[in-house]
């Protein structure tokens, strides 16, 4: 057989030198993994550091929802009128010409040299005596004002016993003289439907004539018109307050009810209008019928589309909701079954409304 050849001996310094190069190459290689590890691998984060998406679940109490609010309205006056003195000149000897009330037949407005004169409110100027046989237009307008408030005048134009039984009730109830017969010197010609008395133009001790001013009326608030674009839930009836008068709001949003006009004109809004009436005065209103929700926080709802958006329940049920108003931090929804408590944030558990 033939023999291996035989190896040189190597002496014992050359192989400890071969030992250490390879060791010191094995280092300087782990020695770099080290350093690309280093530099490629994110640093790792205690757990504390790390960030974890957490929900919670907050109750969803039951709420009362009105949707009171105010709107600026465009306020509408009647026009101004200024009344003149009826009959014969003289001193005022007493008034009772108040701004801010309106007249009616019968009311006493002044006395002129110790004689009342009552107001004789139509829609035809007086402009002479009537009595017994007087026929015209302005015999039909006293006729038809004496009606209207209940004393039983006949409509005919013609000054008869039936106007002169309606007239002598008017003077008595009045206090003055029971003629029968309405007379310039004893009355005052107020036009009617004006409004309210906006001024009084004389006093006690003035010296007045036939066709001076007495007093002016008119020029009060009349019709309060909404905004077309107010903020209100689509479908739903509103009403407008006033202090303690509420009064249904029209599809033409024309507010005209008396109670509810003269509660705004005395209101600081009204008055800060007058002022300046720039901007329009303030009215509130609210929903006809409050609407029965919950209350939500903002996190808790995921819109969908509109007025419509979805919350989830303790068991993650997503469940529709309308929802209503936001106020304060609280959204207002009304959830199509019964819900008690919502997880937020909603965006957690769901990233769309099914």
């Amino acid at each position: 057989m033939r023999g291996q050849p035989a190896r040189t001996p190597q002496p014992a310094g050359a192989m400890s030198h071969r030992i250490r190069w390879a060791a010191l190459a094995t280092i300087l290689a782990l020695a770099a993994g080290a350093l690309v590890g280093a530099l490629v691998m994110p640093p790792l984060k205690p757990p504390s550091a790390t960030t974890v998406a957490a929900t919670r679940l907050v109750p969803a109490p039951e709420r009362t929802f009105d949707d009171s609010h105010t709107v600026a309205a465009a306020p509408v006056l009647a026009e101004e009128v200024t009344v003149l003195t009826s009959g014969a000149g003289g001193m005022v000897t007493a008034t009772s010409c108040t701004s801010g009330t309106e007249v009616k037949s019968g009311d006493h407005l002044l006395s002129v040299n110790g004689v009342p004169r009552i107001a004789v409110v139509t829609d035809v100027p007086l402009w002479r005596d009537l009595d017994s046989g007087s026929k015209g237009a302005d015999v039909e307008a006293i006729q038809r004002a004496l009606a209207a408030q209940g004393y039983g005048a006949e409509v005919s134009g013609t000054y008869n016993w039936s106007t002169k039984a309606a007239v002598i009730k008017l003077q008595k109830d009045a206090s003055v003289a029971t003629t029968g017969k309405i007379a310039l010197d004893a009355v005052q010609w107020v036009p009617a439907d004006p409004g309210q008395v906006s001024s009084c133009e004389v006093g006690v001790g003035t010296l007045i004539g036939a066709g001076q001013p007495m007093l002016k009326v008119g020029g009060g608030l009349v019709e309060l018109l909404l905004p077309s674009s107010m903020a209100v839930l689509p479908g739903r009836s509103y009403v407008a307050v006033a202090g303690d008068i509420v009064v249904p709001i029209p599809k033409d949003r024309r507010l005209t009810g008396g109670a509810l006009l003269s509660a705004v004109a005395a209101s600081h809004s009204y008055a800060e209008w007058k002022r300046d009436p720039a901007n329009g005065v303030s009215v509130e209103i609210r929903l006809a019928e409050p609407v029965a929700a919950v209350g939500v926080p903002p996190s808790a709802v995921v819109l969908a589309d509109g007025d419509n958006g979805c919350v989830v329940t303790e068991d993650d049920v997503v469940v529709a909701v309308e929802i209503l108003a936001s106020e304060l931090g609280t959204v207002f929804v009304v959830p199509d079954q019964l819900v008690e408590a919502v997880v937020i944030p909603a965006v957690e558990v769901i990233s769309a409304c099914a």
